[in-house]
């Protein structure tokens, strides 16, 4: 197998991978938030209930529900649309190699910690904080069927 993949994120589709990436955790913060807004609300609506509480619970559930997302667009805002450099990632039998201008490092397959597929994006994690997000546009069809056949074969893609 031999892929080159060339593109440039956009600031949009790198706050869509962003989120696919950490989706476990995004749906986690947004679900607790959604959680603790209900009891809140449920807290203020019992007539004995101590007001108080019921709003630091929704206040704190709604933190919950729209931090993770105002983290992601505040950060996308500060890097500005010239922070998304144009990348080349080359996909071979032994690993990746990413290539920038400033910048090449390349990664063996058993480095990795898990590759899939989410969002429109192939997701390589190489820890639980660190991923290359390679978009589907990147590559052309054959290339996809080419790189999913050879990940599946050597079961390191993950479903």
């Amino acid at each position: 197998m031999n892929i080159l993949a060339q593109y440039t994120l956009t600031p949009a589709e790198a706050l869509a991978g962003t989120r696919a990436f950490r989706r476990s955790g995004y749906a986690v913060s947004v679900g607790s938030g959604g959680l603790l807004i209900l009891l809140g609300i449920i807290s203020l609506l019992v007539p004995q209930g101590e007001r108080g509480l019921g709003v630091f619970m929704v206040f704190n559930g709604l933190l919950f529900a729209l931090l993770p997302e105002a983290v992601l667009r505040w950060a996308r805002r500060r890097r500005g649309a010239g922070a998304y450099t144009p990348m080349e990632v080359q996909l071979d039998d032994e690993g990746l190699t990413l290539r920038t201008e400033a910048s090449e490092g390349g990664l063996p397959w058993a480095s990795l910690a898990a590759i899939q597929r989410h969002g429109g994006f192939w997701i390589f994690r190489a820890s639980r904080s660190q991923a290359l997000l390679v978009p589907e546009r990147a590559l052309d069809p054959a290339a996809r069927a080419e790189l999913e056949a050879f990940l599946r074969e050597r079961s390191l893609l993950k479903t």
